[in-house]
């Protein structure tokens, strides 16, 4: 699931047939998917309107974040898989500004 949001968030032309399968085949059904598309949906919305207006975050929102993130690794990692990778420095950047930096 995370790898699909991954590939929809950074390459949703991309999309195929084939990665809704790859779900199916690890036990989501169509409800799930459409709730999981209309989330990440949601929240790439979100994060664009945020970013190009330049609007500020509040410190709770990026604390929720590292914490939900934290979480997501935890589940993950008792599944024993790892999060995708974070080719664009996404993480760190949450971490240096729930620091203050």
């Amino acid at each position: 699931m995370l790898e699909y949001t991954e590939k929809l968030t950074l390459t949703p032309a991309m999309m195929t047939e084939e990665d809704i399968d790859a779900l199916r085949d690890v036990g989501w059904d169509d409800r799930d998917i459409l709730d999981i598309v209309m989330a990440c949906a949601y929240f790439n919305f979100r994060v664009r309107v945020v970013d190009g207006l330049g609007l500020e975050v509040p410190d709770v929102s990026a604390t929720r974040a590292a914490r939900a993130r934290e979480h997501a690794a935890e589940l993950a990692a008792a599944q024993g898989v790892s999060l995708p990778s974070d080719i664009w420095g996404v993480r760190e950047q949450a971490e240096a500004s729930s620091m203050g930096g």
